[in-house]
């Protein structure tokens, strides 16, 4: 094995013979510009040196023995390091040559095959490394894609020279070790290719070269551009399929808005493992060390920036799709940029007839009936595939095809002649081979809505409703569940109703509701019985089915209106599993915008469809499982297209007719928010929620909220249920102040119209304590904490899962209160009874071993190890649950910093902590003012505390202990225990540092802002004041035995 690497590679002689060279050449690139061939050639050498470099630590490696994979090799594995070697040796030296010489081109050459060769004795030592289900670790993996893309891009330049031709061909023997097919690990595009796709090969060479241009270091961009409907997204997604094995990842982007933008990025990151957000998405890609291609599609408005959409790094290869010729300047690699135009005669030809699945051979007189077509089309390709799919689907002929098509043409430029003249004006921007498009889209919906078919008129409801939505990843179990889930929802109700009212009636001084909320409960239920919003046909319950009938029967419609759609290519499956489907954009506009459609009729769609939505995302508690919130997290970018839209349509409606948008679309006068649209704000705002958009998720809140104490009054249910949403999302904003009001005032209520022992009076009250807690309030919040645990014993029993989450509020009350003991009992109960009833890694138990774990740390008794334990095990499931980046994980990892802090880890934490706090301050959920992130910052100046970096640690106590920046989490007395806390931690960073004076005064200032704190001075009852004034007495005695100590030495210095 050792002979192998034992051999001198030469590589020390190249780095001297580099850097001689480097300094004459820095010399004359000094006044060089940036693009000139001495800046280039000393970039080359830069480069030519770093991989050098690399090599050479390796050898120096191997010859001090310290190379442990290397020494475990294989004796097949050692050949083919030997041969590998030995080829490495020989391009050494002819780099020497090629040096003296400055031979750019040969030297970059070299260059690149020193990296191959690098990467594939990297490769031997990584092969056998795997991860727990027996995949290539993903270390091993990038390294092997890496190696499969540089050999693939020197290919063409090998030339005739053998020893270069050599060395990339013992590289390659390496790269059979790992199959290819284990490279591409994520794959995610938008849909598969047509599979009538053909043509398009002049344009695909030239993509595939100037992808494959080694010349550009670094990132690599190309433009495609042209008409819509030319094929450019069908070109970018078939090399992207084509070229898999060269990319560890392919990932997509939607460029059409600059929100669809965001919601592709933040996909991205989810399928990393990180928090669904642009900003994990776009650092995770900057970070990869492996190549990676990324399509950003659509990219036509001007108002989405587009250097905005390129995550930096040097191994990404990036295609953009746009109809703006503009953005060709974007493009850096090879050619830069791609014209598609119409397809060429034959190609055309080939496409509308496999796109009719014409039997071949094809005879001379359907190939010139064909011809003719594709010239009445502009050899346009969308507008060929679906004239093919009108003639497979039998509307017309090869023969009458053209005189069909051509009365269609007419009959749209009349309907966009009338409409540009009436007040329904629209903006026209439709070309001549957009409306060869159209056209075509037009023979084929004609036919559907002629037919009095179920199937088809299935299909044109589906269709339409699809133009409301995004063009993309439309679910089919949104339909399903828009069916479905109304009568689970009504069942869970039901059944919650009975087993409260059975609860009720065991209790005492339960008030029955008056007289007054009776009525409006009856009127209630009699508005939702006569006022149902429109849904699809395929939807509807006239049979009275039962769940499990209507949910076959549904899905039996919708599979046969999905595969009419199909047929005619009016929508495409995603892909071959799941049930995703999405439109061409020009497709999806034109469904919304036909000439003949009235605003009247757009909005009645366009309320079908956010009907649809609605009804698909189940208000809490119903539908909560991880499973249900990731579907709901897939609905936001639908969501926001319904709410576009509608937005749209209303002001259209305003605008032309205002007396009739009323009458059209019923809207109340007062407030412009009825029932409905009470009831779909409350289920967007819950998506919202769960994908950390807590500001919209407020907004919509506020709103039902409003219209719930209005319509019913506030002591009704819905009122308070409302009211409890909205104090979450306040929560999560760390917005305690304003959360505390609304419970507060939910509170009064609650006990005015039930009594303190109704089990939802029991619920407000829990809440509240929570937030009081959180607040400093510790007195009320362990007063209100106590009455709930109890009412909860009594209404559900010890063991019920509502009672034990309240034992753990409890639990943190008193963590709070400094009384850990307690509090570690209180958790442990907890944790013991929701790990029996729900699971060990259910959210709900973790929650409950996050809390005991931090209260045992701090408790510091002899199990800091264990403690260390479970919060790794914490972190571990947080992980796999939400993701990598999301808030509740990095909390989970902020713990555990906690953890490895008491075991003396201080290091490990630090470098833990530097990773997670620039996410968190990244992240749109969290920001850098949020106190959860300010805490991670306490804890980080703690780390470095106890490393010894003063200064440093110093200069990040100075912003955790800045008194703005807790004002919205503090009551009407200013002060919040996280800031005292923290001034307790700089107290003892001073202290450490012999900076006694300051920490005594720092010490006194927190003193006096606990008499602010807790309500009615309860702040000066908290063991944390006793600790306080204790370490006061402390400093201010050691102070003066200073001060003494000092006078001595001056007397026996002086001699007296």
């Amino acid at each position: 094995m050792y002979e192998a690497l034992d051999l001198d590679l030469g590589t020390a002689n190249l780095l001297r013979n580099l850097e001689r060279a480097r300094i004459p050449i820095e010399e004359l690139a000094g006044g060089s510009r940036p693009d000139s061939e001495v800046t280039n050639l000393l970039e080359l050498i830069k480069d030519l040196h770093a991989v050098t470099d690399s090599l050479d630590e390796l050898a120096t490696r191997e010859r001090r023995n310290l190379s442990a994979p290397i020494r475990s090799l294989s004796s097949g594995d050692r050949l083919h390091l030997k041969a590998v070697s030995r080829s490495t040796s020989v391009i050494v030296q002819e780099s020497v040559g090629d040096l003296d010489l400055l031979k750019a081109c040969s030297l970059q050459l070299r260059t690149e095959v020193l990296r191959i060769l690098y990467n594939a004795i990297d490769l031997l030592q990584k092969k056998d490394d795997v991860e727990e289900d027996g995949n290539l670790s993903f270390e091993a993996r990038g390294v092997a894609s890496t190696l499969h893309y540089r050999i693939q891009s020197v290919q063409s330049r090998i030339g005739d020279n053998v020893e270069v031709r050599n060395a990339v061909s013992a590289a390659t023997q390496v790269t059979l070790l790992v199959p290819a097919t284990t490279i591409n690990q994520h794959l995610l595009l938008p849909r598969s290719i047509r599979g009538c796709y053909t043509g398009r090969e002049k344009e695909m060479s030239i993509l595939k070269a100037s992808i494959a241009d080694t010349s550009l270091p670094g990132q690599k961009r190309f433009v495609i551009y042209g008409l819509a409907g030319s094929g450019k997204t069908e070109l970018a997604v078939k090399y992207a399929e084509d070229n898999l094995q060269l990319y560890w990842g392919v990932f997509f982007v939607d460029a059409s808005s600059r929100k669809n933008a965001a919601a592709s990025f933040a996909e991205i990151a989810k399928r990393g493992g990180f928090e669904a957000n642009e900003g994990a998405g776009k650092n995770w890609l900057t970070t990869v060390t492996a190549p990676w291609l990324l399509l950003v599609d659509n990219a036509d408005d001007d108002e989405v920036p587009l250097g905005d959409l390129f995550p930096v790094g040097p191994k990404g290869t990036i295609l953009i799709t746009s109809r703006n010729p503009a953005h060709r300047s974007e493009g850096t690699a090879g050619q830069r940029s791609l014209e598609l135009r119409p397809m060429e005669e034959e190609e055309a030809n080939e496409l509308i007839l496999r796109a009719a699945e014409e039997p071949s051979p094809w005879p001379k007189s359907i190939t010139d009936m064909a011809r003719s077509i594709c010239r009445a089309l502009g050899f346009l390709p969308l507008a060929l595939v679906q004239a093919g799919k009108a003639i497979l689907a039998e509307l017309c002929s090869w023969s009458n095809f053209i005189p069909y098509y051509e009365r269609q043409l007419a009959s749209v430029r009349r309907g966009r002649h009338q409409r540009q003249h009436s007040r329904h004006r629209m903006l026209q921007t439709d070309d001549d081979d957009r409306l060869n498009v159209f056209v075509t889209y037009e023979i084929l919906y004609g036919s559907l809505v002629a037919s009095q078919d179920e199937r088809f008129q299935d299909a044109v409801e589906l269709l339409q409703v699809f133009s409301y939505l995004h063009f993309q990843n439309i679910p089919l179990e949104l339909f399903v569940n828009a069916a479905i889930d109304p009568l689970r929802e009504a069942r869970e109700d039901q059944r919650m109703a009975q087993e409260e009212a059975e609860l009720v009636k065991k209790l005492d001084g339960v008030k029955q509701p008056g007289w007054s909320l009776w009525f409006r409960e009856q009127v209630l239920q009699l508005v939702a019985r006569l006022d149902r919003p429109p849904i699809l046909s395929a939807l509807k319950n006239l049979d009275g089915l039962s769940e499990a009938h209507l949910e076959e029967e549904v899905r039996d419609r919708l599979g046969r209106a999905l595969s009419v759609l199909i047929s005619r290519s009016l929508i495409m499956k995603q892909s071959r599993e799941g049930g995703l489907y999405c439109m061409h954009p020009l497709v999806h506009q034109w469904v919304r915008e036909r000439p003949d459609t009235a605003t009247w009729q757009q909005a009645l769609w366009c309320e079908i469809a956010t009907t649809t939505l609605a009804r698909g995302i189940l208000l809490p508690p119903h539908g909560d499982t991880e499973a249900k919130r990731a579907a709901r997290r897939g609905l936001l970018p639908h969501i926001n297209e319904v709410i576009k839209h509608r937005r749209r349509i209303l002001e259209k409606l305003k605008e032309n007719r205002p007396w009739r948008a009323q009458w059209i679309w019923p809207i109340r006068r007062d407030s412009g928010f009825d029932r409905h649209e009470a009831q779909r704000a409350a289920r967007y705002s819950r998506v919202f929620f769960e994908c950390g958009h807590f500001n919209e998720a407020l907004d919509l809140q506020s709103k039902v909220r409003d219209f719930a104490i209005r319509s019913f009054g506030e002591a009704h249910r819905i009122s308070i249920m409302a009211t409890l949403l909205q104090v979450a999302t306040l929560r999560d904003l760390t917005r305690w102040d304003d959360g505390t009001r609304l419970q507060r005032g939910a509170y009064k209520v609650c006990v005015e119209s039930l009594g303190q022992n109704h089990p939802l009076t029991l619920k407000v009250t829990d809440l509240l304590a929570l937030t009081l807690c959180w607040k400093g309030r510790l007195g009320e919040a362990k007063k209100l904490q106590a009455i709930a645990v109890e009412g909860m014993r009594r209404v559900y029993g010890a063991d019920h899962e509502n009672t034990l989450k309240a034992v753990n509020i409890q639990g943190r009350i008193y963590a709070r209160l400094m009384e850990f003991e307690r509090a570690a009992e209180l958790h442990l109960s907890a944790w013991k009874g929701l790990r029996e009833k729900l699971g060990e890694t259910h959210v709900e138990t973790l929650v409950c071993l996050e809390d005991l774990s931090i209260v045992r740390m701090w408790l510091a008794g002899d199990d800091l190890d264990e403690c260390h334990d479970r919060m790794a095990f914490v972190v571990k499931h947080r992980e796999r649950i939400f993701g990598r980046e999301q808030p509740y994980t990095l909390g989970a990892k902020l713990n555990l910093c906690q953890a490895k802090l008491a075991i003396g880890q201080a290091q490990k934490a630090t470098e833990i902590l530097e990773e997670i706090i620039p996410i968190a301050e990244n992240n749109p959920v969290l920001g850098p003012e949020h106190l959860a992130v300010v805490s991670a910052k306490m804890h980080y100046a703690r780390a470095l505390t106890l490393l010894g970096r003063f200064p440093e640690a110093e200069k990040v106590f100075a912003l955790v202990v800045d008194k703005p920046q807790y004002r919205k989490a503090t009551d009407e007395d200013g002060e919040h225990p996280d800031r005292l806390g923290a001034q307790w931690f700089l107290a003892d960073c001073l202290t450490r540092q012999g900076k006694l004076q300051q920490a005594v005064d720092l010490c006194r200032e927190t003193m006096q802002s606990l008499q602010e704190i807790g309500g009615n001075g309860l702040g000066m009852q908290h063991r944390f004041a006793g600790i306080v004034r204790n370490e006061i007495a402390r400093l201010e005695r050691e102070i003066r035995e200073a001060e003494g100590s000092s006078y001595m030495m001056q007397l026996l210095e002086s001699g007296t």
